[in-house]
């Protein structure tokens, strides 16, 4: 989608500011094998943890600052639902730099036929991105699973 902005007119000067932004994306479908990988790492405390989901529903979280590591199979449920998250999402690129000294950051990374999705956001630039709710609900499998 793109957007135009006209700035401001100053005495004689029209401003005129064409400000374009790439336009929203869908997700990689999850078909056949994939998986989907998140890390979850900064804030205050800095820390570092990681999630990964192969296609046919076994994870592996880890806690980098802990040493906690943990492996299973998700309930039927929770693997529809996290197929249903990365098939309704749509993704709007957003800048990587927001100058965020103690936000957390999130590296997703979704690989399965073609070329992987890579994405980068933090918590200033994370519901711009539309990642929000897929990176809550990645978020929430890491922490239960690591508690």
């Amino acid at each position: 989608m793109y957007r135009f902005l006209i700035c401001i007119t100053l005495p004689g000067i029209l401003f005129i500011s064409a400000c374009t932004s790439k336009p929203a994306e869908s997700l990689p479908a999850l078909k056949n094998t994939w998986t989907v990988e998140m890390t979850h790492s900064g804030g205050i405390a800095g820390i570092s943890r990681s999630i990964e989901i192969s296609s046919d529903g076994t994870y592996r979280v880890k806690d980098d600052h802990s040493g906690s590591e943990n492996e299973g199979q998700l309930a039927a449920e929770v693997l529809e639902e996290l197929k249903r998250l990365v098939d309704s999402t749509l993704y709007s690129p957003v800048s990587e730099e927001t100058g965020c000294a103690d936000c957390f950051e999130y590296d997703l990374v979704i690989a399965g036929t073609g070329e992987p999705f890579k994405a980068h956001v933090d918590d200033v630039n994370l519901e711009d991105s539309g990642l929000g709710p897929l990176v809550m609900f990645l978020r929430t499998i890491m922490e239960r699973e690591l508690n």
